[in-house]
């Protein structure tokens, strides 16, 4: 399995529900491009910042959609108003995440 981590930083007002809404509209589009396997958000309201990490079924199906995630995460971030820092491929060598129950916000 791969991973893409894109970290962003922006202001903190909303920043829970704008996060969530974001999340929302990506997955619905993610869940369309071959070999996606998940999505998380995880946000600091302290720092402004957000990891999104996205999974996939292996790197090369990762780096096929590279091109077209990318301007989507311009496209999205320059709606919000946050800053790409930066964004990275990971190999992910463990995950276990059956026991996740997001909390209501």
């Amino acid at each position: 399995m791969h991973a893409s981590v894109t970290t962003t930083v922006g202001t903190t007002d909303d920043m829970l529900a704008v996060a969530g809404m974001v999340g929302e509209s990506m997955l619905e589009w993610l869940r369309e491009l071959e070999g996606f396997a998940g999505l998380i958000m995880l946000s600091d309201e302290q720092t402004g910042t957000t990891q999104v990490v996205t999974f996939w079924e292996d790197e090369d199906v990762a780096e096929r959609s590279r091109v077209a995630r990318l301007k989507l995460r311009d496209r999205i971030t320059a709606t919000v108003s946050v800053e790409v820092l930066e964004t990275r491929p990971y190999a992910v060598s463990f995950a276990d995440l059956s026991g996740f129950r997001p909390a209501p916000h």
